[in-house]
């Protein structure tokens, strides 16, 4: 028997609902949980359009020179990032930083971690990282040259979920 990728990759964390939008017949109320998906694979959920995507995602990121992405969660359940260039030959710096979940200076406001990072990966052209959304990362700054990387952030729909963050074959409907 296939394992659900739903239960996997995709089930709400204990902290799902406080960063959902609010209902919008019942505003003191958050949407109900997306019901059990019987996909068995990313791209069953993809053409069947129960992806939601980071907004303007996928998208392809360029980094140039002191070009770089401050710390952030992406909220979502899966975020993908694929080298597009080479460390040795295109750029130097760079790369992908993480925090630790445990790292206490961590504001949950929106600023700077008070910490450098646990770890700075800065993987092969053409492979990916990939990792859950409530992980805290950045883009570090290139020293010379640029670093280009195709970015994929997204999670299952649900009924909150907007409209125009589908895609797959619905969305040519």
């Amino acid at each position: 028997e296939t394992p659900s990728i739903y239960e996997h990759l995709f089930r709400p964390s204990v902290h799902w609902g406080s960063r959902q939008p609010r209902s919008a017949k019942n505003p003191g109320s958050i949407a109900p949980l997306p019901e059990l998906l019987v996909y068995s694979s990313l791209r069953e959920l993809y053409m069947a359009g129960q992806l939601e995507w980071s907004e303007n995602e996928p998208a392809i990121n360029v980094y140039t020179t002191q070009g770089g992405f401050g710390p952030h969660k992406d909220h979502l359940a899966l975020t993908v990032l694929i080298p597009l260039t080479d460390q040795i030959t295109d750029f130097q710096g760079g790369g992908t930083a993480f925090w630790s979940p445990t790292d206490s200076s961590l504001s949950t406001d929106g600023a700077e971690p008070k910490q450098p990072p646990a770890t700075v990966l800065t993987p092969p052209k053409g492979t990916a990282l990939i990792f859950g959304g409530d992980v805290t990362h950045s883009g570090v700054p290139v020293d010379r040259g640029s670093r280009v990387v195709l970015v994929a952030s997204f999670s299952t729909r649900t009924p909150a979920s907007p409209p125009d963050r589908i895609n797959g074959l619905l969305s040519c409907r």
